[in-house]
């Protein structure tokens, strides 16, 4: 007998042998057992909701981290896409202007998402809450039917295997960055049709199942690619005959293994229709950049990790950083153990599984791979965000130790219950000593946060659940039933912990402040709609800021109010926006995020900031501004050779002027410092900064990489704005002076901060009127502005343009998907001031017209049916193969 038959004979033995076994355990009908599976976890699903009160079934609802900042907004929009049927490939409504492919990649493919299309905008976060809640089911659902299906055997185990992958502990950190869940529902299915690719040479499950992962976040396609290898390993090694060594296994296998790697392959070509426009446009993004330190041999959790296999080992406070949430109820946590030590497991299936949560688990260890796994990146926060393959690994390797009788054997059952407690007991020691609670906006401590208390629950789950354990190891039905019981609770309890602290919205609340707040939008809108041309709106909203309990900026607000503004948070941000503005003065806190704040003189006229509309909670404030510059204006040819410099953002200021007017004027007048002081107070540490102002114009306070939290700041003894109190403000306005007059700058601050703030420039005003009155007759003048909304990716206008100033700057972030036609004529697109759109043109009047391209589509048209004709013509050749 030759090798491959020798493995073939030894697939179907091992087959056959499953079969009849698993059929001979068999106790519930088909039938009863779909029905339980999606009932069980709907009720407990439900009933978490009731106990939080979320709405529908309550009154606060899930606007909290990134729900709040992101996938409101977000939603906001498509849901408006969609109703119009008019989905536009660029939009002005994120920060400066940008592409919104990648964001609909990376947040808004799931189907689930068409819930939203029978909500108002107002009643948005409900539409949310039930896509969570209808995610968490089939999540569940979707692993006991994979159970089930690949043993062929219904029981309540499987079920409960099923709400533990449900509510396991990466959901319970997790579950309000719904975009990944997605990835969650399918993974059982894919893995189910590997089986089917492996054992029986079928690929349309595995197929089908595959691109769904890759096509409803690509982020989670990615991870979920490389477990793939990790299971056909294991595969592979359960199904080694002891005879054969490993690489003569793999020689016999080599068809098995081909057409594994070609079906991937050919999943990932069928979704390059959304994969090469994403990664085009993710290049524009700062997460191109690759950081040597990701990829140092070092690991990523210490001895403090085993807090998290018992329950309650995470709350919301750490959900930033914190060890691997591997919590999957404490039947499945001790019966891998077991299975890894019992007699009724093969040495083969022991091997194989170590491969499978070995290879996890070394994978979320060690920082190399660690980095490799998380797409070559770190994550920002909500680390470990493959845990939940953990999760899947040992329910189903648990489930598989259990119909082979593992749980019969008590005294290793209590032994290995036993040692699971010792080692959390060992991991809250170390968690006590090296660890601390989580500082407010603090997000550098590498430590895991715990309660000691929960300690008592963990030991007490510990011991019900073997108890019931050594019932279901004598076949007791009774026991059995039980054992779901304190599973349900177990997990229940985890998921109100890991939740503990959240801070819910009211949703009555959101509702009318929402309605009052675009009425009163839509009131300013509607005064001031003289055709202005393009200019950027501004809005402070301080009751809607208030409906949050933690500090809230209103990044991506501009989508739910339809008004073009500055700031943007995600995590497709554009390179070039966050450098320019960064770099130019406004907040930033990270490569994600770019605030309104931070504009001074110079940027507000040349970003077309006219408006500013402070709303408050007893009067309103509406600031216009009389001379912007719109969309784009005309500068020097200097321009195109500006680079601005990090944190030198005066110099930037002043050089951004120059190159624009083409002169060497000074336009930032730094003022005299004349005292700097620094004290420490029992309440506060003291700076105090005295100057005198050495031109006529506003001055600012330049303030880098600090958060101000808990941050006063007092100009002559008055207190400025809470506002620059925020998470990362840096240019801070400190009023209109005069020249020669002296002021006195003082910040009282809960922490020490790096250095004494004495980072000050003023505007000479004159100057700056000077290029502002020459650029108002150069200006590009934007035609049906009001159009941008629904066609942000095309536009046309007109510029005059003079004797000096030949290049037009369009204040959008430099992007090669622009095409631009002049007078008629293709004209290329360049990058300039750092990164913006720069045209070069001739002297006198043109029409332009911008056409925006998602860059790639075409090829990833092209790649894509590649993709579709290669699986129809791999099928059509195995058929006509198997019917030679």
């Amino acid at each position: 007998m030759g090798v491959r038959s020798f493995v073939n004979f030894y697939n179907v033995k091992s087959n056959l042998r499953w079969m009849n076994m698993l059929s001979q355990r068999g106790s519930h009908t088909k039938r009863h057992f779909y029905i339980l599976a999606v009932l069980i976890p709907l009720l407990l699903v439900s009933a978490l909701f009731v106990l939080i009160g979320i709405a529908p079934f309550g009154s606060h609802n899930l606007l909290v981290s990134d729900l709040s900042t992101q996938y409101l907004q977000f939603f906001a929009e498509l849901k408006r896409q969609m109703a119009h049927f008019s989905f536009s490939s660029y939009s002005f409504l994120m920060s400066i202007g940008d592409s919104l492919v990648p964001i609909y990649a990376y947040y808004l493919l799931s189907p689930l998402n068409i819930i939203i299309l029978f909500f108002g905008n107002a009643q948005l976060p409900i539409a949310i809450d039930l896509i969570i809640w209808l995610k968490l089911i089939l999540c569940s659902v979707s692993m006991s039917v994979f159970l089930g299906k690949k043993y062929q055997m219904y029981d309540l185990m499987a079920i409960y295997g099923g709400f533990a992958y449900g509510l396991c502990g990466f959901v319970s950190m997790y579950f309000y960055d719904l975009m990944w869940l997605d990835a969650l529902i399918w993974l059982p299915v894919m893995i189910y049709g590997l089986e089917k690719l492996y054992y029986y040479g079928k690929p349309t499950i595995y197929v089908i199942s595959l691109v769904a992962i890759i096509l409803t976040n690509f982020y989670m396609g990615y991870i979920i690619c490389v477990f793939n290898v990790l299971y056909m390993a294991f595969l592979l090694k359960k199904n080694q005959p002891y005879r054969l060594p490993f690489f003569e296994n793999l020689k016999a296998n080599w068809r098995k293994i081909g057409w594994f790697i070609w079906y991937s392959l050919l999943s990932g070509l069928t979704t390059a229709v959304v994969l090469i426009p994403t990664a085009i446009a993710m290049m524009a993004t700062g997460k191109k950049d690759l950081s040597v330190v990701n990829f140092l041999f070092k690991g990523t959790f210490g001895l403090s990790f085993p807090v998290n296999f018992g329950v309650g080992g995470n709350d919301f406070a750490g959900r930033l950083v914190h060890n691997p949430s591997f919590f999957t109820g404490s039947l499945f946590i001790v019966g891998i153990v077991v299975y890894f030590l019992s007699k009724m497991i093969t040495k083969r299936d022991k091997q194989a599984a170590g491969i499978l949560v070995g290879g996890i688990f070394v994978g979320m260890w060690l920082l190399p791979l660690n980095t490799i796994w998380h797409m070559m990146q770190q994550p920002a926060g909500f680390p470990f965000r493959m845990v939940f393959l953990f999760s899947f690994a040992i329910i189903m390797i648990t489930y598989e130790g259990y119909l082979q009788g593992m749980f019969a054997e008590e005294k290793l059952l209590i032994r290995c219950a036993a040692g699971i407690t010792v080692a959390i007991l060992i991991g809250y020691v170390f968690a006590n000593i090296d660890g601390q609670k989580m500082m407010e906006f603090r997000f550098d401590i590498p430590q895991l946060s715990v309660s000691n208390i929960v300690l008592v629950f963990v030991v007490g789950f510990m011991i019900v659940t073997t108890i019931a354990l050594i019932g279901v190891g004598k076949q007791r039905r009774s026991s059995q039933i039980f054992l779901g019981f304190i599973l349900a609770a177990e997990l229940g309890l985890n998921f109100m912990i890991a939740t503990d602290g959240a801070p819910f919205g009211n949703q009555k609340a959101f509702e009318h402040t929402y309605a009052q707040s675009i009425k009163k939008v839509d009131t300013i809108e509607k005064q001031n709609q003289s055709d202005r041309g393009f200019y950027r709106f501004v809005i402070v909203n301080k009751p809607f800021r208030n409906l949050f309990k933690v500090p809230y900026n209103g990044y991506n607000d501009s989508f739910l109010y339809r008004n073009y503004g500055i700031s943007s948070y995600s995590s497709t941000l554009n390179t070039h926006t966050h450098h320019v503005l960064g770099d130019l003065g406004f907040s930033s806190r990270n490569i994600r995020r770019i605030d309104s704040f931070g504009g001074t003189a110079i940027t507000n006229y040349f970003f077309g900031l006219k408006d500013y509309y402070f709303i408050g909670n007893d009067t309103n404030k509406l600031t216009v501004r009389k001379q912007t510059a719109g969309l784009g204006f005309t500068a020097d040819n200097q321009i195109q050779h500006l680079k601005l410099r990090r944190e030198l953002v005066f110099d930037n200021l002043n050089r951004f002027v120059q190159k624009v007017a083409g002169n060497h004027k000074q336009y930032i007048v730094k003022p005299t410092i004349v005292s700097n002081a620094h004290y420490v107070t029992r309440d506060y540490f003291g700076y105090k900064a005295q100057f005198y102002a050495n031109t006529t114009g506003p001055q600012y306070l330049y303030v880098p990489r600090v958060r101000l939290i808990g941050v006063s700041i007092y100009v002559n003894g008055q207190k400025l704005s809470n506002l620059y109190s925020g998470l990362g403000t840096e240019m801070v306005p400190l009023g209109y002076m005069q020249k020669g007059q002296i002021s006195t700058v003082t910040i009282h601050s809960n922490k020490e901060l790096p250095k004494i703030p004495r980072d000050i420039g003023g505007i000479n005003m004159r100057n700056l009127k000077q290029v502002v009155k020459d650029q108002n007759k150069h200006l590009f003048k934007l035609q049906n502005p009001s159009r941008l909304n629904e066609h942000g990716g095309h536009f046309k206008g007109t510029v005059n343009v003079g004797n000096k100033a030949r290049t037009l700057v369009i204040t959008i972030p430099f992007d090669q998907g622009w095409q631009v036609k002049v007078d008629g004529q293709q004209q290329a697109v360049k990058r300039v001031a750092g990164g913006l759109v720069g045209i070069p043109l001739s002297k006198g009047s043109h029409h332009i017209a911008f056409n925006y391209h998602i860059r790639g589509l075409l090829a990833g048209v092209g790649v894509t049916l590649l993709g579709l004709v290669s699986l129809c013509c791999t099928a059509i050749w195995r058929y006509y193969r198997r019917k030679v």
